[in-house]
Parts: C-alpha cells; sequence; structure tokens
C-alpha cells in the first residue's frame, strides 16, 4: 500500500518548493514578532541587568520592525527590476532591436544593477555588522549572552539558598532539642570561668533565629525560583529571534549575490565580442539566475505585509 501510495505521489516542481520554503519563511517572521513581544513584557524584579537587556530588546524590536518597512521598498524595486532583466534578454533575442538599443539598455540596467547592490546591502548591514554598524543580530547576541551569565550566577545563587534553607530546617522535637541544650550550655557557662560553651551557644542562637525566618526564607526562593525560569524564558525567545532574524539575512544574501551575479554578466556582455553564441550564453545565465527573483520578491512582500498588519504595525 505504501509503495503504491508513493508512487501516485506528484513530483514537485521548483516553483512549488520554493512557495514552500517562502511560506515557512514566513512563519519564521511571524515567530519573530511573537517572540520579540513575549520578551518584553516579562517583568523581573530581582535584576537590574536583565531589566534593561528587556528595554534593550524592546528598542530592538522599533529598530527590526522599520527594518521590515525599508525591506518592503527595497524587495518592491527588485521585483520591478526583475521584469526589466527579463525585457532586456527578450529584446537581446530579438532581432529587430538594433546594437545602438541593446547597448543603451545595457548601461543603464548596469548602472541600476549597481545602485540595487549598494541599496541591498546597505539593507542587509541594518541585521549584521559593517564598518560603520552594530547590527540588530549582534545586539542580540550581547544580551543573550549576558542574560545566559546572569542565569547561571542566579541558579548558583539559588542552589546556595537551597542548601543554607536545608541547614536551618527542623521539626518541632529537633527544635526543641536545640532550646533544651542551649538552655543548659548558657547555665554551664555561668558556672564555669573559661565558658566551654560560647561558641556552641551563639551557632544555637544563630540557628534558632533563622529557623523562625525558614518560612519567610523559603517563599524568596521560590520567588527567586520563578524568575529564574522566567530569565530562561526571555533567553528562549531571543535565541528563536536571532535565528529568525538569521533567515532573513540569508533571503537578502541571495539576493544580493544575485545581483553581483547580474553585474558580472552584464559587464561581460557589455565587454564580449559580438559572437552570438558567446553573448546568448551569457543571457542564458542571466535568465537562469533571475527567474525565480520576482516569484521570491512577491512571496516576501506577502509575507512581510501580511505581518504587519497581524501586528497592527502599519494601519
Amino acid at each position: 500500500m505504501s509503495n503504491n501510495d508513493d508512487r501516485i505521489q506528484p513530483n514537485r516542481s521548483k516553483d512549488d518548493t520554493q512557495v514552500i520554503s517562502m511560506m515557512d519563511f514566513g512563519k519564521e517572521i511571524k515567530m519573530i514578532m511573537e517572540n520579540f513581544k513575549n520578551c518584553v513584557k516579562i517583568e523581573i524584579k530581582r535584576s537590574d541587568i536583565i531589566t534593561e537587556n528587556i528595554k534593550e530588546v524592546k528598542k530592538l524590536q522599533g529598530v527590526f520592525r522599520e527594518f521590515v518597512k525599508e525591506s518592503l521598498d527595497l524587495n518592491k524595486q527588485l521585483e520591478d527590476y526583475s521584469r526589466k532583466i527579463f525585457f532586456f534578454t527578450e529584446c537581446f533575442k530579438d532581432i529587430n532591436y538594433s546594437n545602438e538599443e541593446i547597448s543603451k539598455l545595457l548601461k543603464s540596467h548596469l548602472k541600476d544593477s549597481k545602485k540595487n547592490y549598494e541599496l541591498a546591502k546597505k539593507l542587509k548591514n541594518r541585521l549584521v555588522n559593517d564598518d560603520e554598524n552594530v547590527g540588530i543580530m549582534s545586539e542580540l547576541s550581547i544580551i543573550k549572552d549576558s542574560t545566559y551569565n546572569f542565569t547561571v550566577d542566579f541558579e548558583n545563587e539559588i542552589e546556595s539558598d537551597g542548601r543554607e534553607i536545608v541547614k536551618y530546617e527542623g521539626g518541632t522535637f529537633y527544635r526543641y532539642c536545640v532550646i533544651v541544650l542551649l538552655n543548659l550550655a548558657k547555665f554551664l557557662d555561668v558556672f564555669t570561668e573559661k565558658k566551654p560553651c560560647k561558641e556552641y551557644v551563639a551557632k544555637s542562637e544563630e540557628w534558632l533565629d533563622k529557623n523562625d525566618k525558614i518560612e519567610e526564607f523559603g517563599i524568596q526562593l521560590n520567588n527567586k525560583r520563578k524568575e529564574v525560569e522566567m530569565v530562561k524564558l526571555f533567553s528562549k525567545n531571543l535565541r528563536s529571534i536571532i535565528m529568525g532574524i538569521g533567515r532573513i539575512e540569508t533571503f537578502w544574501d541571495s539576493q544580493i549575490g544575485s545581483i553581483e551575479h547580474l553585474i558580472d554578466n552584464l559587464k561581460r556582455l557589455k565587454s564580449s565580442s559580438r559572437e552570438r553564441i558567446t553573448q546568448r550564453q551569457i543571457v542564458y545565465n542571466i535568465e537562469h539566475k533571475w527567474k525565480n527573483v520576482e516569484k521570491e520578491c512577491q512571496l516576501y512582500y506577502f509575507a512581510m505585509k501580511k505581518l504587519l498588519h497581524e501586528n497592527r504595525y502599519v494601519k
């Protein structure tokens, strides 16, 4: 049965795979927005470090929101540009267009390609570091590392507090025995010059004092345990955000690569001999590389615009 089922499954085309990939991309971007909201609504009372980290994440949430809006503008520009590239390749293959007309189009597209390349690099560098800018991912990574270090120290503190509580725990009978022995030690110290029970008396009185407050200590410890879990949740959301933004970086890396490929081939076409076979090979390379750019841009636009509306970032 399973073999038959396998045989009747339709083969996925590259376009189908691309749509699925971009749909997954849209889901990942949605998760970024949700994780940002989860991060900024967390409240931590016992740490100025984490409170400050949450404030910084809230600022970066706004920066990321602006990045998404700006990326939509450039994405639309690349979508329009991809149509111009295909128009150019069709013109090149059409013998009715003169060499002068093709040359004019070639120079124009080469100029536009360089401009789009610079814009795409600048946009991508909003996410990652360059010589002039600290990217969103780098700032989030610094916050993540700070949060991790705090979590380790906080868990050590909780473990130490737990051991302290165990030292001063005891039932009613045990407490009664300590009180009886303490009074006996005090009595012996009254009648002896060297006061042999002095150290025991001090430790017993400390134990009784801590034992009186054991319930309060237990409540404080439970509160710390709850807060460390909130800090871990904050850290988990941060990691998800960084991974999701890395997916966006990959998308724009791909677009930058397509533009670089286009510039390289347009330069080759401009400087190549008039052998048609060489020129047609170059034009084929351009078509092959850019055939999915328009669709990718459309899917990116749909995923991002939908997300902005869902999160009420645009009206």
